[in-house]
């Protein structure tokens, strides 16, 4: 009997975060803004118009081709309800590539005989993990990055072979161009901490070179499409996020990373956190426990107590760390990483339970407690805010404005704005979004020195332009005229009245955020005399 139930604890994990998924998507029904964006492109392809978000302006407007290409083939046939029924069936593959991964990485943890308290203590801590199963049920390509980034662990924790860690660069690509980091923190973590018995340096170099060449050769379909079909195989949506860092600044913030990791602020410590934690409406508590679990993830490599295997996903968990103080602080980056983290801590906590003393197994058992029990409640929060925020800024807002423009605007006009994705796909229209998603000439704006808003819009004077409250000041601010001379206010759509209505509502402030957004129409010229 405990045999048989030693033999189901992977896949009784996975069943768990797959259903906590679909229920968590019946619940609130979260479509994430970005699924819009990539959507569009999903949608064009799936009607013979391209794989584009503007039918005629071959720009590539996503990142993950898998997580456009798979909306693309379920929107099929199209239909009055056809990104829903895409989204849905993207839903149930990207709940099964969760519930996965979990199992993956459990089936191998039962085979280097971590402790069953430690495995399903970690496995339920990532099977509520509110982030992880936002992103894998909001039409966002995380479920399948988690997969590839488990894979490719259990690859050089199985010894590092050509075959196995080739599918996972190659998965890894397919999912995101910078799939390739995932690999790399592995491969050095592996190169420093791996088996001894893959002999001197050359060896496990020629064998990373070969995994890497042969799942490039996997990947190198994708690439010679992308550069014949956009002109670049470089995604025009990285081109526009570039960061605008200076070296000295980003230089800083790498060097003084590991330190501030310990006595600082760094992005890492907010991997774990809900999603725009940062405009408010947690618990400051709930900051000090996710800094403990990244550092926890991040610095278990350094006991020798942990298995190899855990000390591998602990390194690259920590490598990992660098990239993440590079790029920008914004939620739907981070589900990868904290699948090492989750993997780090099942191996902490056996590591734990082994100290010899009854006082160490207490302790770790109630750490474990405290984290599963936190995750839990924090799922549950966040399915409360991803409800409302579903129901009263998506659908009955950002939805409606697009609605709204379509039914307004004309055939042609352009709209400046920068949520592209409920406004962009519901409008249908040209979309200036900011930073330049979708937009090259916005792009092009901003590298000649056309500061934002107020020059990116002289620039390229839009017919239409939706803002929030703040843009409108830093517009004022930089052009005192340009809202009052060359444009009109001709509607305003306010929800606030109806977020301050909700009761109960976790990270109330991330709705406030959107709820109310000001129209702009650009002026006729005026009459000659």
């Amino acid at each position: 009997m405990l045999t048989s139930l030693s033999t189901r604890r992977p896949a009784l994990l996975a069943v768990v975060a797959a259903v906590a998924c679909v229920l968590f998507a019946a619940f609130t029904r979260h479509a994430w803004e970005d699924y819009y964006i990539t959507f569009r492109a999903s949608l064009n392809l799936a009607t013979g118009h391209g794989l584009v978000f503007q039918p005629g302006e071959r720009v590539h407007t996503f990142t993950s081709p898998l997580g456009t290409l798979l909306p693309a083939l379920f929107a099929l046939g199209g239909g009055d309800e056809v990104a829903t029924r895409a989204l849905w069936l993207f839903r149930l593959v990207s709940a099964a590539a969760l519930g996965g991964a979990i199992a993956l990485a459990a089936r191998r943890m039962e085979q280097g005989k971590v402790t069953a308290f430690a495995l399903v203590a970690a496995g339920l801590m990532w099977a509520f993990d509110p982030k992880s199963i936002d992103f894998a049920i909001n039409g966002m390509e995380s479920a399948l990055l988690i997969f590839f980034v488990t894979l490719t662990w259990r690859a050089f924790a199985d010894g590092a072979r050509v075959r196995p860690c080739a599918i996972g660069f190659a998965g890894l690509q397919w999912t995101r161009p910078d799939g390739c980091v995932f690999f790399g923190v592995l491969a050095l973590a592996w190169w420093w901490l791996g088996d001894a018995e893959r002999g001197a340096w050359r060896t496990r170099f020629t064998l990373l070179a070969r995994a890497v060449a042969l799942g490039a050769a996997f990947y190198l379909p994708w690439v010679i499409f992308a550069w014949w079909y956009y002109g670049s195989p470089v995604p025009h949506t990285i081109q526009a996020k570039v960061s605008n860092a200076g070296p000295a600044e980003l230089a800083a913030a790498l060097l003084l990373y590991p330190w501030r990791l310990l006595f600082g602020d760094v992005a890492l410590h907010e991997v774990f956190m809900p999603a725009y934690f940062f405009f408010g409406g947690w618990p400051a508590a709930l900051r000090w426990l996710a800094r403990l679990f990244a550092l926890g993830g991040a610095l278990a490599w350094l006991w020798p107590r942990v298995q190899t295997p855990g000390r591998l996903a602990s390194a690259a968990f920590f490598l990992g760390g660098f990239y993440v103080e590079y790029i920008p602080r914004s939620p739907w980056y981070y589900p990868g990483w904290e699948a090492f983290g989750f993997v780090a801590w099942a191996y902490l906590l056996d590591a734990g339970l082994r100290v010899p003393g009854r006082a160490a197994a207490a302790a770790t058992r109630i750490t474990a407690a405290v984290f599963v029990a936190t995750q839990a409640a924090l799922l549950a929060c966040v399915a409360v805010q991803m409800r409302a925020q579903q129901a009263t800024i998506e659908d009955g807002h950002r939805a409606e404005i697009g609605r709204w423009l379509k039914a307004n605007a004309s055939i042609g006009d352009r709209v400046y704005l920068e949520p592209l994705g409920y406004i962009g796909f519901f409008s249908g229209l040209k979309m200036l979004d900011y930073p330049g998603l979708a937009s090259p000439e916005v792009v092009a704006a901003r590298r000649s020195g056309r500061q934002p808003h107020a020059g990116i819009i002289a620039a390229l004077r839009p017919e239409w332009i939706v803002l929030r409250p703040d843009q409108i000041e830093s517009i004022r601010t930089d052009a005192p005229l340009l809202l009052t001379n060359e444009y009109r206010l001709v509607r305003v759509f306010d929800v606030r009245p109806q977020v301050r209505a909700i009761g109960f509502l976790p990270g109330r402030e991330y709705l406030q955020f959107d709820a109310i957004y000001f129209i702009f129409r650009r002026a006729p010229p005026p009459a000659p005399p």
